[in-house]
């Protein structure tokens, strides 16, 4: 996850040849979309589906890009998007890594439970998560943009301070 925030830290904050921001968003994180290599590297692809803010006039509002499962409220509706919308994206993927299952199963109501960002807590899921963890999950995941992390390098340094405190009270030490 930290490696994922920090991918997407870079191509949120890209920059033209004039320094004028590029105002990328991926609009497709998902599982299928992050990769790690054998030696660990973490991979962000397909930016296919990316919109930055030079391509902007030629995109059609209100049109619905992405995998529907890892959207966040904002973008499964067709409203105005930014770098939290991937942000969403990533808890998604996170929660479900952890979880061991799908955020968003497939049924009826799978739109309007993406829309109001409806989900059962992931403590429910898997009682054994430390509640720090569920914690920066559960910021990613907020329904408003703006109770989010507002930048995926935010995001980021919250899983690794987790990483850290977790580490130092489970770490090898804890075992022998």
């Amino acid at each position: 996850g930290q490696d994922i925030c920090s991918g997407l830290d870079y191509a949120h904050a890209k920059v033209d040849e004039r320094g004028k921001p590029l105002n990328i968003i991926h609009r497709d994180i998902s599982p299928a979309n992050i990769l790690i290599s054998t030696s660990g590297e973490v991979k962000i692809v397909d930016f296919g589906v990316a919109k930055a803010a030079s391509r902007s006039q030629h995109t059609t509002v209100g049109v619905v890009k992405g995998k529907y499962q890892y959207m966040s409220p904002e973008q499964v509706t067709g409203s105005k998007i930014d770098n939290r919308s991937d942000i969403f994206a990533v808890g998604i993927v996170l929660y479900e890594t952890i979880a061991g299952r799908m955020m968003y199963p497939e049924g009826a109501d799978m739109l309007d439970r993406i829309r109001l960002a409806k989900m059962r807590p992931l403590r429910q899921v898997r009682p054994d998560v430390p509640a720090e963890l569920e914690r920066i999950v559960t910021r990613a995941l907020a329904r408003s943009a703006d109770n989010r992390y507002q930048r995926a390098g935010e995001m980021g340094e919250a899983l690794a301070e987790f990483r850290l405190i977790y580490q130092a009270r489970n770490g090898r030490g804890r075992l022998d």
